[in-house]
């Protein structure tokens, strides 16, 4: 057993660095390893007046992206990423220094004794769920403390590995300290089991004042405008926005790639006909990689999970046979059914994508490569306009660009395009960028700043909204009008008659339901468990509408069942609360500080400087 934990250690202890990084004793997510020591003089900014340096901003950025890199392998980062993640490490950093001081400002301390008893008596779950220390499918204690004893793992490796356990106990001593008062009684318990298994249903009368109050009825004044644009300046508030125009180079398959797609689909099944196995034309052929290996194998799949062409095929197609070639959105499928059973099918695929191939990949390329010497990153005035008429291309607006919101161009998403738009100067012209379904080349045509717009701009907006806050008034007095009417000793269904308002019947529904017409977490629900069956209630709100409600049903939690429940759930109720306990603190500390962000100044320094030259 040591002798393969020997051969082992490398690999171990990398587990242990990287996971250490993510372990919390509370399940939330921290990371906080607060040792950082590097060179260099730059800052990336100051926490409460302490400087976080350059290169430790370096270092977190490098572990985010490559965190990032084993979540979505093979896949390239957009700006918009590149800067969430960026984003992202700067806080890391930021909450490591608070929660540094933080402790030291409680005198929190570990000893030697609780370091040595940590590590080998609670190591991190990826350890724990290591097959090394593993008997009969469950982590073995003992396994784990004799390759601590052992000579396989290296003096310079268990101290790396008590460092980590240092910087890490203070943090577990602090979220004990604020979770410490945590508690749930008995009858929090049944309330909180009651609240998810308590149901209802009622009977209600809506009125909904985009449907009772015609707009014709109702008269906006200009007056009446300008005094809600004067009183709803934040409402009204605009993000900055980029205009842009842009050409592009379509990569969509036309009709000659569909066909050349389908004619290569023959062509397979032509070779399966004569013997060619399947799994194995798939596994050398198929453009579906998440099944590609398994020789095409899609497992069991009902109606409703499939393209619709793919499913007609599949739940037809004789058990065993090879389909003619299926087009679907995704290419040209030959589907073999396997096993069919009601409304499941067993069946493999294989998929022949419609992309452009040969010579039209090769004249596509090669217009990508004009596009990009004649007109990205140029800064003279009608670059694009001149590309556009030496290719023959058309130039389009795209929608208004809001920065970090990545650009949608029909159904295609356009990844960088909403940070390269707030860097550049008015008239300059991007990088090409790609997507799925073209390549691009955009110009800056001009940026407007944050803030409100004059009314002009904004008038029918604000005409809508106070045709809105109109009708919902002309609502309400409906609604008080129908409560007088019940208060008289009508019935609901009588007033909703005379009133022509639709009574609707609502539920079951839970107290934490997400409810149509009633919301969800309101008072409206509230109400409706605290009203007897036949019981009506007054005038409620919920929406953009008015109702009344009456139950017609209540079923009440089974205490039985929750006695079973009880134990379970109390520790699911604890994690969940100190975990919010936890957050909220986290949000107190960082909204408590004084954070100085100086990335932006930073990266703007070198194109400073390179503009002197």
């Amino acid at each position: 057993m040591l002798t393969t934990m020997r051969e082992r250690t490398k690999a171990i202890m990398l587990v242990l660095a990287i996971a250490f990084v993510g372990w919390l004793v509370f399940d939330v997510g921290m990371g906080v390893s607060g040792n950082s020591q590097s060179q260099g003089g730059q800052n990336a900014g100051t926490v409460n007046g302490q400087p976080i340096r350059y290169p430790d901003f370096l270092e977190a950025q490098r572990v985010a992206f490559e965190q990032w890199r084993q979540q979505n392998p093979g896949a390239s980062q957009s700006r918009e990423e590149q800067q969430q993640l960026e984003t992202g490490a700067f806080e890391k950093l930021v909450q490591d220094r608070l929660l540094l001081h933080e402790w030291a400002r409680r005198g929190i301390a570990v000893t030697d004794r609780e370091i040595v008893g940590a590590v080998q008596n609670s190591p991190p779950p990826e350890v724990q769920s290591a097959p090394d220390f593993q008997s009969g499918g469950r982590f073995d204690l003992a396994k784990w403390q004799r390759y601590l004893a052992s000579s396989a793992i290296r003096t310079e490796d268990l101290a790396a590995l008590e460092g980590r356990y240092r910087d890490d106990l203070p943090r577990v001593k602090l979220l004990r300290q604020i979770t410490s008062d945590v508690y749930v009684s008995d009858p929090q318990l049944w309330q909180i089991y009651r609240d998810l298994h308590d149901s209802v249903t009622v009977k209600a009368m809506v009125i909904r004042p985009a449907q009772a109050v015609a707009a014709a009825s109702v008269h906006v004044t200009p007056a009446d405008v300008e005094a809600y644009y004067r009183t709803h300046q934040a409402d009204l508030r605009e993000p900055a926005k980029a205009y842009l125009s842009f050409v592009g180079i379509s990569k969509l398959p036309q009709r000659i790639d569909s066909i050349n797609g389908v004619a290569r689909a023959r062509q397979l099944r032509d070779s399966i006909l004569h013997g060619a196995d399947f799994a194995e034309v798939a596994r050398r052929e198929s453009a579906d990689s998440s099944s590609r290996a398994q020789g095409g194998e899609l497992g069991i799949f009902g109606r409703g999970q499939m393209a619709p062409a793919f499913e007609r095929a599949a739940f037809s197609l004789p058990v065993g046979q090879v389909s003619e070639p299926v087009v679907t959105p995704f290419g040209a499928h030959l589907i073999k059914v396997e096993k069919r059973t009601g409304d499941s099918v067993t069946a493999r695929h294989i998929l022949v994508p419609m992309d452009r191939t040969g010579a039209r990949l090769d004249t596509l390329e090669s217009r990508a490569d004009s596009l990009d010497r004649l007109g990205a990153e140029q800064t003279t005035k009608g670059a694009l306009d001149s590309v556009a008429r030496v290719m023959d291309l058309g130039i389009n607006t795209a929608p208004p660009v809001i920065q970090s919101q990545p650009l949608l161009l029909g159904r295609f998403v356009v990844p960088d395009v909403s940070v390269w738009a707030f860097e550049a100067r008015p008239g300059e012209t991007s990088p090409v960028i790609e997507n799925a379904g073209a390549y691009y080349v955009f110009r800056l045509d001009s940026v407007k700043a944050a803030g409100v717009p004059p009314l002009p701009a904004v008038d029918a907006r604000v005409q809508e909204a106070v045709l809105r806050e109109k009708r919902h008034a002309a609502g309400e007095a409906i609604a008080r009008d129908a409560e007088r009417r019940l208060q008289s000793g009508q019935t609901l269904d009588q007033v909703a008659q005379a009133l022509r308002l639709p009574v609707e019947t609502v539920g079951p529904f839970t107290r934490t339901s997400g409810v149509r017409t009633l919301g969800q977490a309101t008072g409206a629900i509230g109400t409706a468990f605290r009203l007897r069956v036949g019981e009506r209630s007054g005038v409620l709100t919920g929406g953009d509408a008015y109702f009344f409600i009456e139950p017609t049903r209540l079923v009440r939690a089974d205490s039985a069942a929750w006695a079973k429940d009880r134990d379970q759930q109390r520790i699911d109720v604890l994690r969940s609360a100190r975990s919010i306990r936890v957050r909220y603190f986290l949000i107190g500390l960082r909204a408590a500080a004084k954070v100085n962000n100086q990335l932006a100044e930073l990266r703007r320094r070198p194109a400073a400087a390179d503009s002197t030259q």
